[in-house]
């Protein structure tokens, strides 16, 4: 076994060492578990020297120092270039516990070093630490930031970025891409209560789909200038979400400014009610087929006979020429009476007045029967067209003569369905029966009489009185 365990030593230059040792050997101990379990000693903290001892397998030893070598010449190869942000932005720049830097630093493989914050007005609060970030953490010594301008950047401004040049660079453009920027858009005051929302629903949800922040004036400036607050690519889509809503609320203006044209049109109240129709029936029909609000005048109004339309010019106009025809129609009509018995009527209306409005829809005129308090019950009125008229009322004879005929036949024939109770009512003498004329049992006979008992009249002496039973006395 000692055989195949080999111990050897490199020299790291001192200033390397913490980057191995950093975050209790993390370094050292994924080269270990890499390399079969080797053992990476590094000289003590403050101890110049730069000998490292790897033990362990000789295969593993030496792909352990391989690996060793070439961390350290991709450290020799890194540089601290500074970036600078206004301190401000800092926060921002870092998101919560840091998120936001610690993906640059993992993306990049670079450490990020922020500055330290302004010291609090108490002399004796303490110093604030430094904010730094990095996948590895490194010391490549002190970079000057000055470059002889006078505008000199602020420390506080300056963040340190450590790693591979062309790594530093690009996280460094990632860092500004992140510093906010603040954009104002216009937008017509009277748009702003559409784009905030109910409760604030909606300019919440764009600034939560879009990582910005929004600021809408006061109602009281009536200001037309939102401000976007985020970083750059942000407030760019957030800005292009807003004219989106903003040409959306410009649409919805013209086309309310199109939906307004108005018509007035008037028509004789009588007809008003005809043109609703029955349950509105009517006039839902025209506002459903034509898209238009069409507006019937209260009854306290002055105008009883102005209708108004109101919708798209072109379907407002179809609206009308549809009123002015069925108005047209209703002044053709005429009125006819016609006298049906009433005892049919109930027969004519029927059930729920299915029967009448069947009737009425084929002829298409309308029917109004008798009140109680008319004159005549008989009389019917139609109302249509002449010709409709005049064939509606030939149907509806028709049908008087044969539910007047169903009706007298009823009624004959019920005097035969009622109970014999029914039919008379006063006391009747009892029936005397079966009854022959001067028959011999109208009289009590005659005895004496010989010509009819001739045998009882012959024997002239009284009969022998039967004596008792015992002996005579």
């Amino acid at each position: 076994m000692q055989e195949n365990v080999a111990e050897i030593q490199i020299n790291v230059d001192p200033k390397y060492h913490r980057h191995f040792v950093a975050r209790r050997g993390q370094v050292l101990r994924e080269i270990g578990d890499e390399y079969g379990g080797v053992t990476i000693s590094f000289p003590r903290n403050g101890s110049d020297s730069s000998v490292v001892t790897i033990k362990g397998a000789k295969n593993c030893v030496d792909g352990a120092k391989q690996r060793i070598e070439a961390i350290v010449e991709d450290l020799e190869q890194q540089v601290t270039i500074p970036c600078v942000i206004p301190q401000k932005h800092h926060r921002s720049l870092m998101g919560p516990k840091g998120v936001k830097v610690q993906a640059i630093t993992s993306k990049f493989d670079v450490a990020i070093k922020f500055p330290e914050r302004p010291q609090q007005a108490s002399p004796t609060s303490p110093t604030a630490p430094v904010y730094e970030y990095s996948d590895a953490t490194l010391v490549n010594g002190d970079t000057e930031l000055a470059n002889g301008d006078e505008h000199k950047p602020k420390p506080t401004d300056i963040i340190n970025i450590t790693g591979r040049k062309e790594n530093c660079e690009k996280a460094k453009a990632a860092l500004e891409e992140m510093v906010p920027i603040t954009k104002d858009v216009s937008v017509p005051f009277d748009y702003h209560r559409f784009i905030i929302g109910k409760k604030g629903d909606g300019i919440r949800q764009l600034m939560q789909t879009h990582d910005v922040n929004i600021a809408i004036p006061p109602a009281e400036q009536q200001s037309d200038t939102v401000t976007v607050v985020g970083t750059a690519a942000c407030v760019e889509k957030a800005v292009e979400a807003l004219m989106e809503k903003v040409r959306e609320l410009d649409q919805e203006q013209e086309d309310k400014k199109l939906r307004s044209f108005t018509e007035e049109l008037h028509v004789d109240p009588k007809h008003h009610p005809k043109i609703i129709g029955r349950r509105g029936a009517v006039i839902t029909k025209i506002r459903s087929e034509f898209d238009v609000n069409i507006q019937f005048p209260d009854r306290n109004s002055e105008e009883q006979d102005k209708i108004v339309i109101q919708g798209y010019e072109d379907k407002v106009m179809g609206a009308k020429e549809a009123i002015e025809k069925l108005v047209q129609e209703l002044e053709d009509q005429i009125t006819i009476d016609v006298k049906i018995d009433s005892r049919v009527h109930s027969r004519l209306i029927g059930g729920k007045g299915k029967a009448i409005r069947k009737i009425m829809e084929e002829f298409k005129v309308d029917i109004r029967f008798p009140r109680t308090e008319d004159p005549d019950p008989n009389m019917i009125f139609i109302t249509g067209l002449e010709d409709n008229c005049y064939e509606c009322k030939d149907h509806l004879l028709n049908l008087e003569e044969e539910y007047l005929q169903d009706t007298l036949e009823a009624e004959h024939m019920q005097q035969y369905m009622k109970p014999p109770s029914r039919k008379d009512t006063k006391p009747q003498a009892p029936d005397p029966g079966f009854f022959v004329r001067d028959a011999p049992w109208n009289k009590a006979p005659d005895t004496t009489n010989t010509t009819d008992f001739p045998s009882i009249s012959a024997s002239n002496s009284a009969p022998t009185k039967t004596p008792s039973w015992g002996p005579k006395r």
